[in-house]
């Protein structure tokens, strides 16, 4: 392999892992067991819940914003990819969700304080695999 090749993969790797870095510590995602998302400095977050009905006893995370997800899978070692049944969202936040990864297929937007205790009501229950976290 040549030199340059070599440097634009280990650029593209730093890069990547920059990312990925910058999505774990500014827009944050936590995994949370007893956290109350209301509490948060920051007013824009969304809370996923694997279960419906926010049951805490289930997973769950909190996702600070802004923040883009083109796949949920492997997110904090658990694939969240068509297993998301309720959503919270925060004060200043609006979420997109999308049926597919990439942010393709059917939408669903979710206006600042809404909750939805069942994705069903929207026909997306188990239906996602990407998002986006926008605040206002």
């Amino acid at each position: 392999m040549t030199r340059v090749l070599r440097w634009i993969r280990l650029i593209s790797l730093l890069a990547s892992l920059s990312f990925m870095g910058g999505h774990a510590g500014e827009a944050g995602v936590s995994q949370q067991q007893d956290n109350n998302p209301l509490k948060h400095d920051n007013k824009c977050w969304a809370e996923i819940y694997m279960n419906a009905e926010f049951d805490k006893n289930g997973p769950r995370l909190l996702l600070i914003g802004p923040h883009e997800l083109a796949t949920l899978k492997g997110l904090n070692d658990q694939n969240w990819d068509n297993d998301i049944e309720s959503i919270i969202v925060g004060p200043e936040a609006m979420m997109t969700v999308y049926e597919d990864p990439e942010f393709a297929g059917r939408t669903l937007i979710l206006a600042p304080n809404q909750t939805l205790g069942s994705l069903s009501e929207a026909q997306m229950k188990n239906d996602i695999e990407s998002l986006r976290l926008f605040c206002k």
